[in-house]
């Protein structure tokens, strides 16, 4: 049986509630709502992943965050700028380009990611706690198989 054929056999909802971009939008309102709640209302998980790069790479041009946490330059530099004015982040121009900005994590930002990390791991856990493991594994698997292939 192909995915396409048991998605069909799901039970039909009602529009819009049938819709998968519906349900898409309605669980990262959820996640949205918990990480405000459980981790921060300062530190945006948007912000948490380039903290998480800088802390693995230790330093990064915004163009590189921008590909690692598959943001649009723009929003990229507005957070850089949001976490330079709070101290967690570092920029300076680039050794022989200056239209290119270097990041790195100051240790402020590293502290921060640190703190965050066990509270990250309980949204992780309250948004899949309704699901059983096989179908939370599933989950993740299939929404990244969406993102690595998006259609044309």
């Amino acid at each position: 049986m192909s995915s396409r054929s048991s998605v069909a056999a799901e039970p039909a909802l009602p529009e819009p509630q049938g819709h998968v971009g519906n349900l898409i939008r309605r669980a990262q309102q959820l996640h949205a709502s918990l990480w405000a709640r459980v981790v921060s209302t300062e530190t945006t998980s948007a912000q948490y992943s380039i903290l998480l790069v800088l802390e693995r790479r230790g330093e990064a041009s915004q163009r590189e965050l921008c590909d690692e946490v598959d943001l649009d330059r723009s929003t990229v530099a507005d957070l850089a700028g949001r976490m330079e004015r709070r101290g967690l982040i570092a920029r300076r121009r680039a050794v022989g380009d200056a239209r290119r900005n270097v990041v790195t994590p100051t240790d402020a930002g590293l502290a921060e990611r640190r703190r965050l990390a066990p509270l990250v791991d309980e949204v992780q856990r309250l948004l899949t706690a309704p699901l059983a493991a096989e179908d939370a594994a599933a989950l993740h698997r299939g929404l990244r198989q969406m993102l690595e292939r998006p259609p044309a």
